[in-house]
């Protein structure tokens, strides 16, 4: 993407990648982005998961399903728990490869059929003698799996292995696309990327010294993971899924957001000026805007900040993945993503109707939508199609955004013209999100509605990667579980 380029450049690559995206995976129905394969073809639910959900009863909100960690040795105890879960969400989390007995006792087990198995052979670290990569790995697991008939049907994933190419989110390179394909056609079929606000894989804000251009630390932490799982999105193979890691914060092995520089209390981010932390309420509208941009569902974390509570982290989640605005177009049938572009359209002058699209990074503004033309709107009598758009602005300051191209082939109408722009502009405040929902007329969009969204603007916390932020004698009971995710590569 030509990401400093003229208007109508933009808007011609924003809709190619729409069209990318919609022609790799399919109509969006149901939920999420659905694809069939081998035998697990099936309109999925919300894809919701918890690392730490485990076991029944250790996730405190309704909608996440328990998935364990499988190895050899408890391979037996595992089976049996997945027997009793609910057929279509069954998942399990490995850590290292299991044997040909473990993966054909429980990928090919009359009793169930497991749906997702999230692997964590970390990208780039060889373990010692293994005399390959973790990414080989992980693609050598993923066709044992697949080689079970049951397993044929089975989503697999390996931690922060996607397909990057074009990702400008991080300080270098990613996962490139040929290393997410590397395993062919009976390799990983599912992203999970992690987008992590604050890690070392993305950007710092020029205010600790990094490269991004944004205009505060937060619109960093909320626009970068946005951005990447866009790219993620653009390249995913068609029939694969997408589910990455989130959380709210977690800059493990970031020093220049390590504020207080003390090894004792890990990277702890004291949010000097008691503002720059996401809120919950950023947080749930970073997890709608990640769902407008392709997610299929989310695998959580801890949530990183100190205080935050495993209920509070999962209801904010998914708070934001069924925002219901957005969540009733996805399930009504025929709908499509609105946009992937990582820059929007700034009015930086009303009266001479001055335009100038600018990167998301550098202005803090993101927008993010989903629309369908066979819906209608019981708002406007006669619509023909709904649209939804998720505007959101994490800088100091208000900005005018306009949206001169089509979206689905139709103009969308604000009214606010200012007597320069004929298809009018929204204002959003800083550090406000804001829903425009819309009616299908003719050619246009027509604004029915417009509302602030996620409305918590307690950006006071302070930041402590996992498993620290847990505290006192937590850390060293789940210290090996967490081992991995800890590690800077």
């Amino acid at each position: 993407m030509n990401r400093m380029g003229n208007i109508s450049v933009i808007l011609t690559e924003g809709e190619r990648a729409v069209k990318n995206t919609t022609r790799k995976l399919g109509i969006l129905a149901a939920a999420v982005a659905f694809v069939s394969i081998g035998s697990m073809a099936h309109a999925q639910s919300d894809i919701l998961y918890d690392w730490k959900a485990t076991t029944p009863g250790s996730t405190p909100v309704t909608g996440y399903t328990p998935a364990p960690f499988l190895t050899d040795a408890n391979a037996a105890a595992v089976a049996t728990q997945l027997t009793a879960t609910p057929a279509g969400s069954v998942a399990v989390k490995i850590q290292a490869p299991i044997s040909p007995t473990t993966t054909a006792l429980i990928f090919n087990n009359p009793a169930f059929s497991v749906n997702y198995a999230f692997l964590d052979f970390e990208v780039g670290q060889t373990p010692a003698g293994s005399g390959s990569s973790n990414t080989a790995l992980a693609q050598s697991q993923a066709q044992a799996i697949h080689a079970q008939t049951k397993g044929a049907g089975t989503y697999v994933g390996n931690f922060r292995l996607f397909p990057g190419n074009g990702d400008t989110s991080g300080p270098g390179a990613g996962p490139s696309t040929a290393e997410y394909t590397s395993g062919g056609a009976t390799g990983v079929n599912m992203a999970n990327e992690d987008l992590y606000p604050g890690s070392p894989f993305y950007q710092n804000p020029s205010q600790v010294g990094g490269t991004s251009p944004s205009p505060n630390i937060r619109s960093a932490l909320f626009v970068q993971p946005i951005n990447r799982a866009s790219f993620v999105t653009g390249n995913l193979p068609a029939g694969n899924l997408h589910v990455p890691y989130v959380n709210r914060f977690n800059n493990a092995g970031n020093a220049a957001l390590d504020t207080d520089g003390n090894a004792s209390n890990g990277y702890r981010f004291d949010n000097p000026t008691h503002d720059q932390m996401l809120s919950r309420g950023d947080f749930s509208a970073m997890v709608a805007h990640e769902r407008l941009r392709g997610v299929n569902g989310v695998h959580l974390l801890d949530g990183g900040v100190v205080g935050y509570t495993q209920a509070q982290f999962e209801q904010d989640a998914k708070d934001g993945f069924t925002f219901a605005p957005i969540a009733s177009i996805f399930s009504g049938g025929n709908a499509k993503l609105a946009t992937l572009a990582t820059t929007s359209q700034l009015v930086t002058d009303r009266t001479a109707g001055t335009v100038v699209d600018t990167p998301n990074d550098q202005s803090g503004v993101v927008y993010s939508g989903v629309y369908s033309l066979t819906q209608t709107d019981s708002r406007l009598a006669g619509s023909t199609g709904k649209l939804a758009l998720l505007l959101s602005n994490l800088s100091e300051t208000s900005h005018d955004i306009t949206f001169p191209g089509k979206i689905g082939g139709k103009n969308v109408v604000l009214g606010n013209t200012s007597g320069v722009l004929p298809k009018g502009f929204a204002t959003i405040g800083a550090g406000q999100h804001e829903l425009l929902e819309f009616a299908g007329v003719g050619l246009n969009w027509s604004l029915v509605n417009t509302q602030v969204v996620f409305t918590d603007s307690d950006r006071s916390g302070v930041g402590v990667p996992e498993p620290v932020a847990m505290g006192g004698a937590a850390i060293f009971a789940v210290a090996m579980m967490f081992r991995r995710r800890r590690s800077t590569k």
